[in-house]
């Protein structure tokens, strides 16, 4: 099965018809082409979770072009996989389990926990919004108190919601948050600031390579460069076939349908000599 067999779309106020069922089953009709985001404004999307069964998400519909130039309005399938991940119970992927842990979202979604989970995005007014309303929607009445959404700007620590929480979090998830790398930096120093000190603290990573890979290879770099090590990564298809990851392929030339069928996943976590330091530094102060 493919990651895109297990998502349908529903149109905005209209019964379905058949270009609608086919619409929301990419690849079915051009099977060279896979689609790499799902939804449009007012559309629903319906997940169907191998454990938590069908899961309704709604886009956010973005009310000025900065908002639109997030892409939020989309659901990815780095997202899609994320959430595969963390809620599987197949033996070979407990290490990607958030249960039990304090996680925060760069980028949101919807997870399950056993602690508290923190949905951040861009502090834009109507993507917060629609992120409550999916939580709302998606998240059990007794376990709301363990969901909360916030508005981070990647590299702000100086926030109210930063300052109660450095270092609090022993999961980072974080989708498709790479394809602007100017902002790695300020990413990687969220992901820094937010996580646990010690060697317990993971950061899973799962990104497509629609905006190249060399993006993605940058991301890498810099995480490396200000601290964090990676402790696993490999690419897979949405067909589920896994191969090694390479920082550049086919000399620097993808093809662009091939490359949409592809996602970087991985795990990263805090050098072993920075976790010391680091801890050290958290005692005397």
């Amino acid at each position: 099965m493919n990651l895109t067999d297990l998502i349908h779309i529903i149109p905005p106020d209209r019964d379905e018809e058949p270009e609608d069922i086919f619409a929301s089953a990419p690849g079915l009709i051009f099977t060279d082409d896979t689609r790499n985001h799902h939804g449009d404004p007012g559309s629903i999307i319906v997940y169907k979770s191998k454990r938590f069964g069908d899961v309704e998400l709604r886009t956010v519909d973005p009310e000025r072009e900065d908002e639109r130039q997030l892409f939020s309005h989309y659901l990815w399938n780095a997202g899609i996989k994320m959430a595969e991940l963390i809620s599987s119970t197949a033996a070979e992927e407990a290490h990607w389990s958030v249960k039990g842990e304090r996680v925060l979202e760069l980028g949101a979604g919807v997870t399950t926990s056993q602690d508290h989970v923190f949905m951040t995005d861009y502090p834009a007014p109507a993507v917060l919004a629609n992120i409550r309303h999916n939580s709302q929607d998606a998240v059990p009445p007794a376990l709301a108190h363990r969901c909360s959404v916030e508005g981070h700007e990647w590299g702000d620590l100086t926030t109210p919601f930063a300052l109660e929480h450095a270092h609090r979090c022993t999961r980072i998830l974080a989708a498709d948050c790479y394809w602007m790398s100017g902002q790695h930096e300020s990413l990687v120093q969220s992901m820094l600031y937010f996580l646990t000190v010690g060697t317990d603290g993971r950061i899973f990573v799962v990104s497509g390579f629609h905006t190249g890979r060399a993006k993605l290879a940058n991301f890498f770099e810099v995480a490396v460069g200000e601290g964090l090590e990676i402790e696993e990564i490999y690419e897979e298809s949405v067909g589920g076939r896994r191969r090694t990851w390479e920082a550049e392929r086919n000399g620097g030339i993808e093809d662009v349908m091939e490359r949409k069928r592809w996602l970087v996943i991985a795990q990263l976590k805090r050098r072993h000599e920075d976790c010391t330091v680091e801890a050290h530094a958290k005692a005397t102060h």
